[in-house]
């Protein structure tokens, strides 16, 4: 009876939490979502959180700025006011270097290139953003790209993507409104 009743609980907490909170999403098969690896890949399902206002640093899915019926995952590089530079894996904000300290605990990573559909070999490092880490990854002996530079703007935010090497993120589109970026994905289900 106690075992009813506990799991009762359990799913009108579970039913709550995901009508106010939180959602499940599938990230779509496209070999272009590489750029979020090595943190998500195509396919993979995760729990997003709706509550709160995202922050520099922090992974999150914003509508695609070039069609507006799919989404784009990046991470907040630049907020309103910020200088960002970026070239190649290097970032820059308002002077301050963001780089890999250490090695993942698996330092090399393999991923489909979303152009050949080939198997690439990437490097993965640990980078301390925002108050928090996350990995990113670069492709080793990669010519750099030339330098982007921009002064984010009003209501708007800078995207990077986790894939320095194969990027889908403001370098390619420009700033985002970041009134559509309000979920960040906290939880890989699958």
């Amino acid at each position: 009876r106690g075992l009813g009743w506990a799991v009762g609980i359990l799913i009108v907490l579970a039913l709550v939490l995901r009508l106010t909170a939180l959602d499940v999403w599938t990230m779509p098969d496209d070999p272009y979502l590489v750029s979020a690896a090595p943190t998500l890949a195509p396919g993979d399902t995760v729990v997003l959180l709706r509550r709160g206002t995202p922050g520099f640093g922090e992974l999150v899915r914003c509508a695609d700025p070039q069609d507006a019926n799919a989404w784009v995952i990046g991470r907040i590089a630049g907020v309103e006011g910020d200088q960002v530079e970026i070239e190649g894996h290097r970032l820059t904000v308002n002077g301050r270097i963001y780089a890999g300290e250490t090695a993942c605990a698996q330092p090399k990573i393999f991923v489909m290139h979303p152009q050949t559909l080939k198997e690439v070999e990437l490097s993965c490092e640990v980078v301390p953003m925002g108050g928090g880490w996350h990995y990113t990854a670069s492709a080793p002996g990669q010519h750099l790209e030339q330098k982007k530079t921009a002064r984010v703007g009003s209501g708007k935010v800078f995207l990077v993507s986790d894939n320095a090497a194969m990027h889908d993120d403001s370098r390619d589109f420009g700033l985002v409104d970041r009134a559509t970026c309000t979920e960040r994905p906290v939880f890989r289900l699958w």
